[in-house]
């Protein structure tokens, strides 16, 4: 349906040159200028001038060399922990942050979400350092590789091998002596500010992010919530050489130790004890001199792109996350939110942009979906090829997963709105896209509200965008009064409010719709006429063995159908799930009326049934309920019971690998399947697409757990030690 996008999709991903496994094309280097970027939370530089920057979102650690040109020099771009002994392009990184370089040529890595220090060796094979995976402290005097980190987010090495570590979330210094022993070497672990001119293991340092060495051994902190930039000599003894802890602007021209910083979060020092700091929060680079007196180098103050100037001063900045040197002597700065690298002449003070396009790159597409960042993902179909189409609710786009697991968008400008009916799809925006289902031909049909209007859209064989219905549509409105019954709301004063809560179709491609408000069930048929098929509008429950159209429901929410053209219907605020046969007449398949988790191994009917946020039907024909609030999928047998298939019932992330009846989910919100009947389930509060095989394994098919795909969070670090 959507193939000319998806190839439009792939060439754009050959253009950014991003290489992931199974993409043999993506591999060749592109001119980095041209590359659109993601956040990047580390930078370093090697021997010769090659300058690596670390991808959060992208899982990836790039290279652009002397040519201007990109490519992957580690990751996969999937999420995770994997590669260990091997090639560093095969390996998984999960969030990395700070990097650095011995002299040997060796590249560090903070590997953030595995709490790791890894090591990618001049022949390019990846090694764990320091850290073991699981979040906390502990290992002190002992192998560092034993020992626990908590979010690593920056590295620096003096030239005797000492591989110092920003241990964020444990408010530490560490480092890492030629024995690979560990050690702390600031930081009490408490936060706040306390501590200076004493032993800076007594002092309190608070999310110290970049760090770095000088000349002469002594070490510097971005104590980034303290505002403030720390130095420990070579004594062990802790001081602030820049900021008073305020958090603004403030001091240019004056003692950096009277200055204000606002959450400083790189720094690097230069041969002749200049010391660059990333102020952040004020979008400036600013410099402190050997004498302690500091001053803005690039920078105004102000975030609008201004393009690059001969005038560094001038070039605005967007929250500048880190620094660093290149042999020549230029400053580099990450400038991180326009997504651009940016190369400043110190001696003409000229600015050059020597990577990124200023556009976001979207996070993932194009590569493993297990290396996506999804943000709130809801509706979810499975097509007859196996691709898996979700909504990035959060994101504001509709993307798809195929089966070799590589994901793309393929509609949605990113942009909140419904805007851009009879577009080309990628082009049209879309907002709180809740509910995706496709018909008998696999177009698709998207449900989301649009202010108090409810709206369902459609993306026709060619990929364009269609307005299909809405709640304010003259024709809906006119076919639900002229139905028998009317809905309490149609006959009150709000006469025009009215909600679609879900839509399904059948074989023959009616579409059922599930008003809310008014208690009932409409019917699209493929003409495009509409009839109220169930639902007297009363709020009530009745009509069990009658015809449906004198039943009464009290919020119907989900909607489903099987092979035969039975339509189930989630009955919510009756806590029960509902059945109308290909006859008109409806029953009770499942809910006992009661608000609650109860009944697993019993009959479907005596079961409690806390909440029906969407049903499906595997390809045997079981019924399946997914409830948010209830952090399960249950099915209904063949034979009327009910059993829990997904979810302990206890909110949060864990489980993969293992039985999904043991798995843990956090606010699911739908369910579908493939022709397998592999379970797909939008895991939204862990921003996580979660499958359970055949078998019952759970595992995370899509997502990295990391919200969004341009968040600032808290993840940085850039780091450059120049060595003589």
């Amino acid at each position: 349906m959507l193939k000319k996008y998806f190839y439009l999709l792939t060439g754009l991903a050959l253009f950014l040159g991003y290489a992931f496994p199974g993409t043999e094309a993506l591999a060749k280097s592109l001119p980095a200028t041209k590359t659109e970027i993601s956040l990047v939370d580390g930078i370093a530089v090697d021997k010769k001038g090659n300058v690596y920057i670390a991808m959060r979102d992208n899982n990836i650690i790039s290279r652009i060399d002397l040519k201007g040109n990109m490519t992957i020099y580690v990751g996969t771009g999937s999420s995770g922990f994997s590669g260990d002994g091997g090639k560093a392009t095969e390996a998984r990184l999960n969030v990395p942050a700070g990097l650095a370089f011995d002299k040997s040529g060796n590249l560090y890595i903070a590997d953030r979400n595995n709490n790791r220090i890894r090591k990618v060796d001049t022949s390019g094979t990846i090694t764990t350092i320091a850290g073991t995976r699981t979040a906390g402290f502990s290992g002190d005097g002992g192998l560092a590789t034993q020992a626990q980190l908590n979010l690593p987010s920056g590295v620096a090495l003096d030239g005797k091998g000492n591989i110092f570590i920003s241990d964020r979330s444990n408010n530490r210094i560490r480092v890492i002596d030629s024995k690979g022993k560990i050690r702390t070497y600031a930081g009490s672990g408490n936060d706040g500010f306390s501590g200076d001119n004493g032993p800076a293991l007594k002092a309190s340092i608070d999310r110290p992010f970049g760090i770095a060495l000088d000349r002469k051994g002594n070490l510097y902190i971005a104590d980034r919530r303290n505002n403030r930039v720390r130095k420990v000599n070579t004594q062990g003894i802790i001081t602030t050489v820049a900021g008073d802890g305020g958090y603004f602007m403030m001091g240019d021209n004056g003692p950096a130790y009277r200055a204000s910083i606002a959450g400083p979060t790189g720094v690097v020092v230069d041969d002749q004890g200049t010391l660059y700091i990333a102020d952040r929060e004020n979008n400036r680079i600013r410099a402190v001199d050997s004498q302690g007196m500091i001053s803005t180098v690039v920078g105004t103050g102000q975030q609008d792109y201004n393009g690059d100037s001969e005038v560094a001063r001038d070039t605005n900045l967007h929250l500048p996350f880190g620094v660093a040197l290149n042999p020549d002597g230029k400053l580099l700065v990450v400038d991180r939110s326009h997504y651009r690298i940016r190369s400043i002449d110190l001696k003409r003070g000229s600015v050059k942009t020597i990577a990124g396009n200023g556009k976001k790159m979207f996070a993932g597409d194009g590569g493993p979906a297990t290396g996506a960042s999804l943000s709130f993902p809801h509706g979810i179909a499975v097509d007859k090829k196996g691709n898996v189409l979700i909504s990035d609710k959060g994101n504001y786009r509709i993307r798809k997963i195929s089966p070799d697991g590589i994901i793309h968008t393929i509609a949605g400008n990113g942009i909140r709105g419904n805007i851009g009916d009879d577009m080309p799809a990628m082009k049209a925006s879309i907002y709180g896209a809740t509910s995706l289902k496709l018909n008998s031909k696999d177009e698709m049909f998207i449900l989301s509200p649009s202010g108090f209007v409810s709206l369902i859209r459609k993306i026709d064989e060619k990929g364009i965008m269609r307005k299909l219905l809405d709640t304010v549509a003259p024709k809906y409105l006119k076919s639900i009064a002229n139905s028998k019954y009317k809905g309490k709301v149609q006959t009150g004063e709000l006469a025009i409010i009215t909600t679609f809560s879900d839509i399904a179709f059948d074989q023959k491609d009616n579409m059922f719709i599930s008003d809310r408000l008014n208690h009932q069930i409409r019917k699209v048929n493929s003409k495009g006429n509409i009839s109220t098929i169930a639902g007297t509008g009363e709020s009530a429950h009745y009509g069990d063995g009658g015809p449906a159209n004198e039943a009464a429901f009290r919020d119907p929410s989900a909607l489903t159908t099987d092979k035969e053209g039975n339509l189930y219907i989630g009955d919510s605020a009756n806590n029960m799930v509902r059945k109308i046969d290909t006859k008109g007449i409806i029953s009770t398949i499942a809910g006992n009326g009661k608000h609650e988790a109860t009944g697993d191994g019993g009959p479907a009917l005596k079961a409690g049934i806390r909440n029906i946020d969407q049903l499906a039907v595997s390809p045997n024909g079981e019924v399946h309920i997914v409830g948010m609030n209830s952090n399960s999928v249950r099915k209904i047998t063949k034979d009327g019971k009910i059993v829990t298939v997904a979810g302990t019932g206890y909110q949060g992330y864990f489980g993969d690998g293992g039985p999904a009846t043991k798995a843990m989910l956090k606010s699911p919100v739908a369910i579908a399947f493939d022709s397998k009947g592999n379970l797909y389930i939008t895991d939204m509060g862990n921003n996580r697409i979660r499958k359970v095989d055949t078998k019952g394994i759970m595992s995370t098919f899509a997502g990295t757990g990391n919200f969004g795909w341009a968040q600032d969070g808290e993840t940085v670090e850039i780091i450059l030690q120049h060595f003589p």
